[in-house]
């Protein structure tokens, strides 16, 4: 098996009872007569992620096609770890994931995130399966366009809720405080999601009457400094984005659970962010986030209409994430004095 590969296989649980109640012929007949029936077909999964497991949103997002995908079907896990190798060797990573496809010869192939899609489709579009995209913030139309062949695919795209954000931060800041710094890594991702907002920059000033300052930030040093200086610059708030790719002052990757627990203890400012893993005690105290599970059980309803349902994937069309969540950790709420709206649901994380 490759570095990066893993398999996990589920025995289906019409054949578990079976070989639960004992070894008699005739059980194991029934066994053998369920397997060659046509409701057993497995199928193999290969899923290619851009990041790695241990990162919060590919961890979500794996159990919600583990738990969704019909479990006679095989799935395998190949990680790109583009989260902590640099951009560089990114096409090496992809090449390695071409290698997993090629050993395996999957019947479906999802991607997870956009450096799954931007390096994998070039080599798998005219390959004779189906392939699911999720967490997708570009638009992947011209991607599609110019990769067109025999692979049918469809797929989930993810959306930061930015002008949503801002208008419930909005509300919870005084007038006189309604800047907010936007802070993203400067990784892949959230240079696609940083352009998504940019382009309503000027929507949110106009419509809601606040001024977001977003920012793209390559080391550690630097998103602390914007971190500590932001109270003085006059801003209301700060948005915690994407943080996982940030270097520390040896050029080496700076481990993500240490930048947004330092940024809770030194900011001046209440924080909130779009994304579920951003939000909790001893992070970002709030927001209307993306969730990664719920981009794994949308991924897995679409990968049950092509293997269970038999249903074409190039007739199925593109889905966006749905609207998304108000959240908040209370300690982190009454430390910067707020009233959660009421809409918005409480985490004890």
């Amino acid at each position: 098996m490759l570095k990066g590969m893993s398999s996990q296989w589920h025995l289906p649980p019409q054949v578990v009872w079976v070989l639960k109640r004992g070894g008699s012929h005739m059980r194991w007949w029934m066994v053998i007569v369920w397997l060659l029936s046509g409701q057993a077909w497995a199928a193999n999964v290969l899923v290619i992620q851009s990041y790695h497991s241990g990162y919060a949103w590919d961890a979500a997002y794996t159990k919600g096609l583990k738990e969704g995908i019909n479990a006679q079907h095989q799935l395998h896990f190949f990680e790109m770890d583009t989260k902590r190798i640099p951009a560089r060797e990114y096409s090496v990573a992809a090449d390695r994931a071409f290698q997993a496809y090629q050993q395996l010869k999957p019947d479906l192939v999802v991607l997870g995130d956009d450096n799954a899609l931007y390096y994998l489709l070039p080599k798998l579009y005219n390959e004779p399966i189906s392939i699911v995209f999720l967490g997708i913030n570009s638009n992947p139309r011209e991607l599609l366009d110019e990769y067109s062949g025999i692979a049918q695919v469809t797929g989930i795209l993810e959306q930061p809720l930015f002008v949503k954000n801002m208008a419930e931060i909005g509300r919870l800041l005084p007038k006189e405080k309604r800047r907010v710094l936007v802070l993203f890594d400067s990784g892949n991702t959230s240079k696609i999601a940083l352009d998504y907002m940019q382009d309503q920059h000027k929507l949110i000033k106009e419509n809601l009457g606040i001024e977001a300052d977003i920012r793209s930030i390559k080391s550690e040093q630097e998103w602390k400094h914007a971190v500590e200086y932001a109270n003085q610059e006059g801003f209301g708030a700060i948005v915690v984005g994407l943080y996982q790719t940030l270097v520390n002052i040896d050029g080496l990757h700076a481990a993500p659970e240490n930048i947004v627990s330092w940024t809770n203890e030194h900011s001046q400012l209440p924080l909130f962010g779009f994304w579920d893993f951003s939000i909790g005690k001893g992070k970002a105290a709030g927001g209307v986030v993306l969730f990664g599970l719920e981009q794994g059980e949308m991924a897995a309803e679409l990968v049950t209409r092509i293997l269970d349902k038999q249903e074409l994937a190039k007739y199925i069309p593109i889905q966006i994430n749905r609207q998304g969540r108000g959240v908040y950790q209370p300690e982190e709420f009454a430390r910067w004095g707020l009233t959660p709206p009421k809409d918005w649901t409480p985490i004890d994380e």
